[in-house]
């Protein structure tokens, strides 16, 4: 689908540039910027204007005696838009523009079934889901702890708050190995 950017020099008078109003290209390809010099050999500047998203190309010094083609690779993952590439001429004192439409193609989605997954009652349990097998020795470990903080704050004992302690941190440990 890509076109060739043809570009004309003087056709109708010296340093004249006459450019396609646009062209366009795909991702992946090279964009063939043809230049056609109907008198004598020219020199000019290729500038590609705010193309950065799609190709490394910047700008150019060319000579063109007569016929000059010139490629300027569009990247592979280039996004859908336009650029625009500027001839300048006669030291600058013309320049023309062309716009390069940088088009994806259209790319039709298959969908295809998923592979057999297995199902979750086979022993293994989803993320999130408690049994009361898991949720049970929390619970107990935590009840046991407030009564035995419990009996530390009325009696004074500090036994209390170490076997309290130690009992909570027991019950993270269970908590964390059931999950796995």
């Amino acid at each position: 689908m890509a076109e060739i950017c043809e570009i004309h020099l003087n056709r109708r008078q010296i340093n004249a540039v006459d450019a396609p109003p646009k062209t366009i290209v795909e991702p992946g390809t090279d964009l063939v910027v043809r230049f056609v010099n109907h008198g004598s050999s020219i020199h000019l500047t290729l500038k590609a204007i705010n193309a950065s998203p799609f190709t490394e190309f910047y700008h150019a010094n060319i000579y063109v005696p007569d016929t000059e083609d010139f490629s300027i690779p569009i990247r592979d993952y280039a996004p859908s838009g336009e650029f625009s590439l500027q001839v300048i001429v006669g030291y600058g004192t013309r320049s023309e523009e062309a716009v390069i439409e940088v088009v994806r193609p259209d790319v039709e989605e298959t969908f295809t079934d998923s592979p057999d997954l297995p199902e979750l009652d086979d022993g293994r349990r989803a993320v999130g889901h408690f049994s009361p097998g898991a949720v049970l020795p929390v619970a107990v470990t935590i009840g046991l702890s407030l009564l035995l903080y419990g009996l530390w704050l009325m009696e004074g004992e500090i036994i209390y708050n170490f076997i309290a302690y130690v009992l909570l941190f027991l019950g993270v440990i269970v908590a964390w190995f059931s999950n796995r």
